[in-house]
């Protein structure tokens, strides 16, 4: 274990693992190994990178691998580290390590997680990958490789080890230690050249490979202690893994930890901290009555033993920011919220999910960005926010800002916001003046300035298409925008064009020869842009405008990699209506998080479900209800036949009709828009992608000699039997 946790830390594990597997070399020569040991030691000036740089080395030893032992074992390894990295995560949020001391936590971390892990991988690579018997590798994994390699290709073993010697420049006494088990320090990457001459004549590339693989497998298990590996034994034989949950192991790790209390002096601290916390619950908060809490807690933690203090100190710090904040004084607040999360972090649970939230709303909200940075990179390091990073930019932080204002009532965030409710009666209806006419592109503040229009705005948002083009001939520019939300005519007039189904003025500001920064531009905190607003109300005249203007076809569109993508999308929920899919995925909190979310209090991904569910409750709350949320969906989804002529005019624009996608970051399925129309099963556009270069031989994952998930096999698995019989009949047709 670490010094610092009973829980190891995500880049801690990483480097022991990398360095069991023998892949430290491989990182070294491409200059990453510094990397690695300032993101296994969270160094302080990487802290608000260390989750784009974990990602990174991820990434490159998945390369490493895929090169060296084949795709199949890399895809593999791959879905077991994310396993093990998002269930490392979920310890961590919600195992209370505070009462233990690091060195005490070790023991129920190996007991009830290592151990139970380990197992339960090594049960799960002989099932998916074949391999050795596994009767002796608890104590001898080479010994056990060697006669597994020797069996395989028909070599007797002692050619086979004397092979591997020459090759690595090993004596007999150091292969003799190996073999009785000691841990192997010579063989690493890369492992195919080094099992391509222990067999010493031609063998297949995929068998080299899958040797290879299996050699890594026995170097890495070797580097575990005796004692370890007999744990592991003895939980395989007693198929104690069949049983195991993390639940269960969170739920055993927290009972440990209980144990550990110092039951009478933390109760009566706890005590005084939940009477704090209540005293903030009001609307009305009496902050001098707050502060003299605060000061007869701090000198109760004085007097307490260290392990009181330590489990109950960052509470101390977390509310004395609070409470410091809500009255004004941002350099006091933002230095207690950095010692609340340094204290709390890997190791408070929940709580610290708690801290860690409201410390970076409160950092976004003051407009500080190196600790809003920081914070930010942890979300992702403790797997509340989902993979991959995005970054904290300004529309990010305008979002978060929202949740600031919810929290921290009266204080207003420093980047603007609109109000979460800006109210406008038919009185304030907008009629283009004189003063108007005068200056047309005059920013002008709204809702007592927390939003800025100019008068061409406010005419395309409330008045006609006359107005729009008064104001247009007096020099009102289409290509102006509000430097904070990138909001401008084109996405105020999109807006009313898929809002109202009005496209009279944004076919108007469409003739314009519009710049091409303005048909690229990302606008408000949902990061829309024209061409992905066209694709959503399935206007295909505005798409092809838009594509003619230099509209990035290749640009993603909401969480998906491009136009295509989210066109082949949007086209799957409007042919299958009844098809669930994406509204359970929104209700999941699977989709991204937006304003209307902040504004109910919830940032972080992990929250979104939970906020979601009020609407859900909503929805089925009477069939009054159902019928109106039905009709609303059925108002803003447009007819398939709208959609195919939008994916038409996209493959007009040479769209990558094979461009690779993953559904979610942790699958290893990888997808392209022709083998999603495969399962969507309508042939023309299926027909459609492959005349525009749609390769529908590609595969979800990497094919091997057994299965090829192409998109044939998608048909079938979704039974689209127009599909199949177009794909087997050009089969037929290519010979």
């Amino acid at each position: 274990m670490t010094k610092e946790t009973a829980i190891p830390r995500l880049g801690h594990v990483l480097r022991i693992l990398i360095s069991a597997a023998g892949y430290g070399k491989y990182l070294a020569n491409i200059g990453l190994d510094k990397n690695l040991d300032d993101l296994a030691a969270e160094a302080k000036d990487r802290q608000s990178s260390a989750s784009a740089l974990l990602e990174r080395i991820e990434q490159v030893c998945c390369e490493a691998l895929t090169l060296d032992c084949g795709s199949e074992w890399a895809q593999f390894l791959r879905q077991a580290w994310l396993r093990t990295r998002s269930s490392i995560q979920l310890l961590a949020q919600h195992v209370d390590t505070t009462l233990m001391p690091p060195e005490h936590g070790a023991g129920p971390f190996v007991r009830n997680f290592v151990v139970p892990m380990l197992s339960g991988f090594m049960r799960l690579t002989v099932e998916l990958r074949g391999g050795p018997d596994l009767a002796g590798w608890w104590t001898n994994p080479l010994r056990v490789w060697i006669s597994f390699a020797a069996k395989r290709t028909g070599l007797d073993e002692s050619s086979l080890l004397d092979n591997l010697a020459n090759e690595i420049d090993a004596d007999r006494r150091t292969i003799e230690r190996w073999l009785s088990g000691e841990r192997i320090g010579k063989i690493g990457w890369p492992y195919a050249p080094k099992v391509a001459a222990a067999l010493g004549k031609p063998v297949s590339e995929l068998e080299v490979q899958y040797l290879a693989g299996w050699l890594m497998m026995a170097c890495a298990y070797q580097s575990l202690s005796l004692e370890l590996r007999d744990a592991v034994r003895s939980d395989f034989a007693q198929h104690r893994v069949s049983q195991w949950t993390l639940g269960k192991a969170i739920d055993e790790m927290n009972h440990k930890c209980f144990q550990q209390r110092d039951g009478t002096r933390r109760t009566e601290t706890m005590r005084s901290i939940l009477e704090i916390e209540e005293m903030f619950s009001g609307n009305v908060r009496d902050h001098d009555a707050i502060r003299e809490r605060l000061q007869r807690c701090g000198a109760q933690l004085e007097q307490a033993p260290s392990t009181v203090r330590v489990s109950c100190g960052f509470f101390h710090d977390w509310f004395s920011a609070r409470h410091v904040a809500l009255l004004g004084d941002e350099k006091r607040a933002l230095a207690l919220y950095g010692k609340a999360v340094s204290a709390a972090w890997w190791r408070a649970g929940p709580n610290q999910r708690l801290v860690l939230d409201e410390a970076l709303q409160y950092a976004v909200g003051v407009g500080d960005k190196d600790a809003a940075n920081a914070y930010w990179d942890k979300t992702f390091m403790l797997g509340l926010n989902h993979w991959p990073k995005r970054q904290l930019d300004e529309q990010e932080m305008r979002r978060v800002a929202f949740a600031f204002e919810r929290h921290f009532q009266p204080h207003r965030a420093k980047v603007r916001i609109p109000p979460p409710v800006e109210i406008r009666s038919a009185i304030d209806a907008f009629k283009p003046g004189p003063k108007h006419l005068a200056s047309p592109n005059q920013k002008t503040k709204y809702a007592e300035g927390r939003t800025r229009r100019t008068p061409l705005m406010m005419a395309i948002m409330e008045g006609s298409l006359d107005d729009v083009k008064r104001l247009v001939d007096v020099g009102g520019d289409p290509n102006d925008f509000i430097p904070e939300s990138g909001e401008g005519p084109l996405s105020y007039a999109m807006r009313r064009a898929c809002d109202r189904r009005d496209t009279s003025v944004m076919d108007y500001l469409l003739e314009f020869d519009l710049q091409q920064v303005t048909v690229n531009r990302h606008v408000s905190t949902r990061r829309e842009t024209p061409l992905k607003l066209a694709v959503e109300m399935a206007y295909a005249r505005a798409v092809a405008r838009l594509i003619e203007l230099g509209a990035d076809v290749e640009a993603a569109c909401d969480t998906l990699p491009s136009a295509l993508c989210y066109a082949m999308t949007l086209f799957n929920v409007s042919l299958h209506r009844n098809d669930p899919t994406q509204e359970h995925a929104y209700f999941a909190g699977k989709t991204r998080a937006d304003a209307y979310d902040a504004k109910k209090g919830a940032v972080l991904d992990v929250d979104l479900a939970a906020c979601r569910d009020g609407l859900q409750q909503l929805r089925n709350g009477s069939d009054r209800n159902r019928r109106m949320w039905k009709a609303v969906l059925d108002y803003f989804i447009r007819p398939p036949e709208a959609y195919r002529e939008v994916i038409r005019v996209l493959l007009t624009g040479k769209v990558d009709t094979n461009r690779r996608y993953r559904v979610e970051a942790y699958h290893s399925a990888q997808w392209t828009p022709t083998l999603l129309a495969a399962e969507i099963g309508d042939l023309d556009v299926f027909r459609m992608l492959v005349e525009h270069g749609g390769d529908p031989d590609l595969t979800l994952t990497p094919a091997n000699g057994l299965e090829r998930f192409d998109a044939l096999w998608v048909a079938v698995d979704h039974e689209r039997p127009e599909i199949v019989s177009y794909l087997l009949e050009r089969k037929k047709r290519s010979g």
